[in-house]
């Protein structure tokens, strides 16, 4: 037998290799047969020779067999009797085979584990029923196997002797162990990075390994890892000779992100692979196998990609065209536009952006903006979607662009706006070549002037230039439904101005309700009266988004000013499906209204309306305003607990849900933290009104109840300053009109304002704020005791009290806190002041 073939030597261990919980307890009740199967890398080899060197074994002989390739059947029990031979078990034989091994075995007279490190290498699988015989027949033998392909053993030996095996489950790391490795190696990590990295490689052992050991943490503090080096150890891996015949499928099917039905027909064309395919996406290489889809985990499968990328870059293209025409056919715009640019099939990125222009604007900006710059300029200059959103939506920053259009007033009707941003240098020649020099609204919005510029209108073929103002208002009513009502309102405006300077007074009039309807969801009343006037003013017929847009703007004005109105009557408008978020936003607007004036049922059946009509893909707009309805409807209701519940499970950072945090903070008594989140109020009245004018209110009187008066003072004094300007009074229902009666002295202009009939005699529905003596003794008591960490029946025994009385006690402090876990309510209590003893 040659060398080359096999080893007998005992491997050395990793040092930083760490076992699973599952192989520790394998070691220590070893049974007849072993079997670990996993792919490269799952530390198969280094686990067994772990065992080994732990001293566990120290009382029994060990052979170790490492198979290094192809083997039959006779050269398998040559290199075994080797094996026996280096552990001085056995005597040399000239052509040992079963037989002889058998009757080595029958010889021994203390136990010995036999290791064959590398089964999958044996051709011939007739030979794992052979191994399970010897381990069921010899009482002293331990036989230990390694493999990473399926073979009978797997199955052959469990149901037929004592066995233990290992799978990739039992050999992936867990959070412990990977601690444990980046202590080793000088990483402090938090148990987020640690979940992190685990996710990413789905706990493989050895690229998990590998990733620590190429991370550093950078002087931001985040982690660093060189992707780089993950790719080439993920290229050994691949490489491997008994991996060949699938590694083209292995790295084929890293290409989508998820793996969907049906994918496999299209991206493996050889259906003698489809077995493969299968065995791949049944293994441990992918996960996430969710509604029928699948994928790599992150790591792994970018470092999959990167050696498609690099050593087949034709067949990387290929399959990235394949998934972009089919994802084409799906409606999955996002995806078929990423498959497209990685394929650099700039056709199909273009007929992609032609066919799904406003959808991808909307989510994936990011992405537009990138085939946008990289495609090839013509075809850009062919369409008028890529001219419009290089343009006027992507040749800038259109978030700041708007807001500072908004502070500076510059989105007034029929008023100048700009088409384009300054460059770094016409903003400095503007300043320094001697040229007059304009205001910072000006220089901030990139008006230019003659010596720089003509116009400041791109030029564009015909076809164009007529496209550009319908382009502009899909483009804002795709930001309006991202609930961006500051770009909405922008855009809307931008695609008047242009549509005026066409001649084009259709798409003028639909654009300024356009702008009038992002006006009043902002709380520019004003602004919204003067849109709407203007639009009505244009000789047009009025469009279904007008015809949408009209009451929907109508009932939130109405509702800001306390006007006198009936419920909405909401339009019927037929296929179109971007304009039914404004539709159910109808609803939602009038109900808001209705809960402050005490009227609840209305809500309550817009909710149920919402909850029955509605699954999880809708428009962020109604996605945010239906929680916001939710979280006031739970306060106004007295079910401040369910408030807390609805505002812990929204990530969503947006105005809406900022001021819902906060109006639920100042309720439940929490005067600190809502302090913290009204801060910075005054900075939302110059975009939008509505949200700034509630900020300011709450701060006022949580400075009131917190004994800081002149904050309090000069903070009802903003808000009313506000409120005239604006029109906006909605939000003086949101908090007590004793504290506001109590912050304003008699004969003041805030008081003043406040008498007016409008206002007079208003009051919130909220329920008064928790104070600390709403919660009882006993409650005390037990709220004290949740500090201790321990079970309720605990705390019983240590008060007197039975576990059912705790119990109790404890769902009337989460409801009273408003919480609804033991965490937050400790939280509350701090900032009560209740556990003064802390």
């Amino acid at each position: 037998m040659r060398e080359r073939v096999h080893r007998t030597r005992l491997p050395r261990v990793p040092s930083v290799f760490c076992p699973t919980p599952a192989a520790d307890a394998v070691v220590r009740h070893l049974p007849a047969l072993v079997l670990l199967r996993a792919p490269r890398g799952y530390g198969k080899t280094s686990t067994v020779a772990y065992w080994l060197r732990s001293g566990e074994f120290d009382d029994r002989a060990v052979a170790w067999l490492t198979l290094s390739e192809r083997t039959g059947v006779a050269e398998l029990w040559t290199a075994v009797h080797d094996a026996l031979v280096a552990a001085g078990v056995a005597s040399p034989a000239s052509e040992p085979d079963l037989d002889t091994v058998d009757q080595e075995l029958r010889r021994l007279t203390r136990r010995l584990v036999l290791v064959i490190d590398g089964l999958h290498q044996v051709t011939d699988v007739d030979v794992d029923a052979e191994l399970v015989e010897l381990a069921q027949v010899h009482e002293l033998l331990h036989l230990v196997v390694t493999t990473r392909l399926a073979r009978p053993i797997l199955s052959i030996g469990p149901a037929t002797v004592d066995a233990a095996v290992l799978d990739v489950a039992e050999l992936s790391l867990t959070a412990a162990e990977t601690t444990l490795l980046a202590g080793r190696l000088g990483l402090s990590l938090s148990p987020e990075e640690i979940s992190q990295l685990l996710a990413e490689y789905a706990g493989w052992p050895a690229l998990v390994r590998a990733a620590l050991l190429e991370t550093r943490r950078a002087s931001d503090g985040r982690l660093v890892t060189d992707s780089a080096a993950i790719a080439r150890y993920t290229a050994l891996v691949i490489k491997d000779q008994e991996q060949a015949k699938w590694r083209d499928v292995l790295m084929t099917l890293a290409v989508p992100d998820p793996l969907r039905p049906g994918d496999l027909e299209v991206l493996v064309e050889d259906p003698a692979q489809l077995p493969l395919a299968d065995v791949v996406i049944q293994s441990s290489y992918t996960d996430r196998r969710a509604n029928g889809t699948s994928a790599y985990p992150r790591g792994l499968r970018q470092a999959l990609l990167e050696n498609l990328r690099s050593d087949s870059p034709e067949r990387f293209r290929e399959v990235n065209d394949l998934l972009a025409r089919r994802r084409r056919e799906q409606q999955l715009a996002g995806e078929a536009l990423t498959y497209a640019m990685r394929a650099e099939a700039w056709p199909l990125v273009l007929g992609i952006l032609e066919d799904h222009w406003a959808e991808l604007l909307d989510r994936h900006p990011d992405a537009v903006q990138a085939a946008v710059r990289t495609m090839p300029r013509e075809l850009v200059a062919s369409s008028a979607r890529l001219v419009v959103a290089h343009d006027y939506v992507l040749d800038r920053d259109t978030g700041h662009q708007a807001e500072a259009a908004l502070r500076s007033g510059l989105l007034t009707p029929g008023g100048p706006m700009p088409v384009r941003s300054l460059t770094t240098t016409q903003r400095l020649a503007l300043r320094f070549d001697g040229t007059p020099t304009f205001g910072a609204a000006q220089i901030l919005l990139g008006r230019l002037d003659s010596t720089l510029a003509d116009d400041g209108h791109p030029r564009h073929p015909p076809d164009v230039e007529r496209a550009i103002p319908e382009l502009l208002t899909q483009w804002a009513l795709s930001m309006l439904h991202a609930n961006d009502g500051v770009r909405a309102a922008y855009g809307f405006a931008l695609a008047c101005q242009e549509a005026v300077r066409l001649g084009n007074s259709a798409a003028a009039r639909e654009a300024a309700h356009g702008t009038a309807l992002a006006m009043a969801l902002l709380g520019h009343t004003r602004s919204a009266d003067a849109w709407s006037t203007y639009g009505d003013g244009l000789a047009a017929t009025p469009t279904r988004l007008e015809v949408v847009a009209r009451p929907l703007a109508r009932t939130v004005l109405a509702g800001m000013r306390l006007a006198r109105s009936t419920w909405p009557t909401v339009p019927t408008i037929t296929g179109e499906h971007g304009l039914a978020p404004l539709l159910e936003l109808t609803r939602v607007a009038a109900a808001f209204a209705e809960i402050l004036h005490g009227r609840f049922e209305r809500a309550r059946v817009v909710l149920q309306r919402h909850a029955t009509d509605h699954g999880q893909d809708q428009a962020e707009l109604v996605r945010a305003s239906v929680a916001a309805l939710q979280v006031d409807l739970a306060l106004a209701e007295g079910r401040l607990d369910r408030a807390g519940v609805l505002l812990a499970g929204t990530h969503d950072d947006g105005a809406w849900t900022h001021a819902s945090r906060a109006r639920h903070a100042f309720y439940v008594g929490a005067y600190a933290e809502t302090l913290r989140l009204t801060e910075n109020g005054a900075t939302f009245a110059g975009t939008r009104p509505r949200v700034g004018l509630e900020l300011l209110l709450l701060h006022a009187c949580a400075s009131w109840r917190t004994g800081q008066r002149e904050t309090a003072v000069d903070d009802l004094a903003t808000a009313v300053g506000l409120a005239a300007d604006t029109e906006v009074l909605l939000p003086f229902l949101t908090v007590p009109r004793t504290d506001l009666e109590a912050i304003a002295p008699d004969g003041s202009w805030a008081r003043q304002f406040l008498d007016e009939p409008r206002l007079a005699h208003t009051d919130t529905v909220f329920p008064e704020p928790l104070r600390a003596g709403q919660l009882s003794v006993a409650e005390l008591r037990v709220l004290r005791e949740l500090r201790s960490d321990v079970p309720l029946a605990h705390i019983g025994r240590r008060l007197y009290l039975s576990e059912s009385t705790v119990k109790t006690h404890v769902r009337r402090i989460y409801r009273k806190l408003g919480v609804s876990d033991r965490t937050h309510a400790l939280e509350r209590a701090r900032e009560l002041s209740l556990l003064d003893d802390d």
